[in-house]
This record gives C-alpha cells, structure tokens and sequence, in this order.
C-alpha cells in the first residue's frame, strides 16, 4: 500500500487507546472503506476477520481506533458502505 499518509497506520497513541473493527464483507469494499475514512481524517487498516471473530464467516474490515467509532459510523453509513457488524478491542 502507498505510504503517503493516506493509508497510514493508525499511531500507537491511537491503538493504545483501544483497536475496533468495522467488518465490512469484500476486500474492494474495505478498501474503499479505509478511503473514505482517510478523507474525513480517520486512519484506519484493512483487515482479514476470522470467521471466528464474526459472525458471517470470513470477511474484510477495517480497524480504526475505538475514539473514532462514532465518526466511523456515521461516514461509512452517509457514504453507502455497508458494515456487517462492528467489533471493540
């Protein structure tokens, strides 16, 4: 992935903070996700979600942290990505 910021990993200020993750199904739509996020200034990971972490088998999301869930939320939901579940810590 680009290391211009855009893609960046969230800081460890951040993560120390505590790493949720907005399960969101495709790999093209978590990546797209993880876009949209760094547009509005939310730094967030594409990930693999085990099938045992979440409830529709496997899948990709993103992880963000906890601090920015409700601004996630409201992002993801105004922009058409559609989030399975949400996951804390």
């Amino acid at each position: 992935m680009p290391r211009n910021g855009r893609y960046a990993n969230p800081s460890p200020d951040d993560m120390a903070r505590g790493t949720c993750t907005a399960v969101i199904g495709s790999m093209t739509q978590a990546m797209r996700a993880q876009s949209i996020l760094a547009e509005a200034a939310i730094r967030a990971v594409v990930v693999k979600v085990s099938s045992a972490k979440n409830t529709g088998g496997c899948a990709y999301g993103v992880d963000l942290p906890c601090t920015q869930m409700s601004n996630a939320k409201t992002v993801l939901s105004r922009t058409g990505i559609k989030v399975r579940e949400y996951l804390q810590g």
